[in-house]
């Protein structure tokens, strides 16, 4: 789905210099290559950030730092990664499952209002694919009530529409979560992640919490984890970021390349941008009809095209989580489980190759 060293070959001497530079250096926990990448991730996001060890953690530390546990609920999507999820169970809170809006794929305000309640705590809004859940229509849906944006897949998206206008994802709710997952929009060599909040108290609590709870060394105050990002990661992640532009740029010509070739057949339903929120196009995802997806992903692997289910099962059916149960049928989740199917998009991927990719879909539905 992602040559990832062909990606990097444009820039990989500059990698390489940063990387060794933080061996050569005998600073390998924190230090200075870590608080210049935290620097550069706030300027570019316009928000206070600090790196954690993964994406899970930043979800679950996000919550920690809300208070979560026992007894509270947390509402979040049926159809998104499990990592949304567990961080829920983990803290002894119960996760309260929430519908999709079918055209973006993103949790549904209208889902979220019928669900909240006098336990309910949170709310975590997943930016599914590349671009923004509606954040504002969401906060309408449920007053008062945290979010927290696990934006791992829409790093570099913006609101465009709105009280949020000018906005990237992650620094609109109460927290943002950020992965730098290799395969994400800002990928580093390995797991690392960030927390982003404007709330001054909230941000000294959620970075005392990832460093064991202390406030100073070996001056515990809460209950914390141990969560850094490593500096080879930070200094892979400071040389990605000055290509992060060029590469969502090039990969929303590969989705506009695909959607000029692919719109009018009739067997699939292309991805739409909202008119809310920039897409960066971490996934380019379909909707296969007619139960046809296994037929076509088949079609395409005989042709040596790669593609990806994300994601085959609601998380509400996985059986890590069915303690929880649900009264609610998930309509659009469901049959989003049942037709989605996604195709190589990444800055690397030539015309020739990609045109490849669109004459076999072609043949597979003419």
């Amino acid at each position: 789905m992602i040559d990832l060293p062909r990606v990097h070959q444009p820039y990989q001497d500059e990698l390489d210099a940063a990387i060794l530079a933080v061996v050569h250096s005998g600073q390998y926990i924190s230090g200075p290559v870590v608080h210049n990448f935290e620097r550069a991730v706030s300027g570019y996001l316009g928000a206070p950030v600090f790196g954690v060890g993964n994406g899970t953690d930043a979800l679950q530390i996000a919550l920690m730092a809300l208070g979560i546990g026992p007894g509270d609920e947390v509402i979040v999507p049926a159809f998104t990664y499990a990592a949304s999820a567990e961080v829920i169970g983990l803290l002894g809170a119960t996760a309260i499952w929430c519908d999709i809006e079918a055209q973006n794929f993103n949790a549904s305000a209208d889902s979220i209002e019928a669900l909240v309640t006098s336990k309910t705590k949170a709310i975590i809004a997943v930016h599914l694919y590349g671009q923004c859940a509606n954040i504002e229509a969401i906060e309408q849906s449920a007053p008062g009530i945290p979010i927290v944006e696990d934006a791992a897949q829409a790093f570099g998206a913006a609101f465009t529409s709105g009280k949020y206008r000018g906005q990237k994802a992650g620094t609109v709710g109460t927290f943002g979560t950020f992965s730098f997952f290799p395969t994400k929009p800002l990928g580093g060599l390995g797991d690392a992640g960030a927390i982003c909040t404007n709330d001054a108290e909230l941000f000294q609590s959620a970075n005392s919490i990832a460093k064991h709870g202390q406030s100073r060394k070996y001056v515990h105050d809460i209950l914390g984890v141990n969560s850094r990002l490593d500096p080879i990661q930070a200094a892979a992640l400071t040389v990605k970021l000055k290509y992060l532009e060029d590469s969502i740029g090039a990969k929303c010509a590969v989705a506009n390349r695909y959607k000029m070739a692919l719109t009018g057949i009739s067997g699939i339903q292309l991805p739409i941008t909202t008119d809310y929120s920039t897409h960066v196009f971490h996934q380019y995802t379909l909707r296969v009809k007619d139960n046809r997806r296994a037929e076509f992903a088949l079609f395409l692997k005989n042709k040596g095209i790669s593609t990806m289910v994300y994601y085959p099962l609601l998380l509400s059916d996985q059986q890590a989580y069915k303690n929880w149960g649900s009264h609610l049928e998930f309509k659009q989740a469901r049959a989003t489980t049942e037709e989605v199917l996604s195709l190589p998009i990444d800055e690397s991927l030539t015309f020739i190759e990609q045109q490849y990719i669109i004459n076999a879909i072609h043949d597979f539905f003419s």
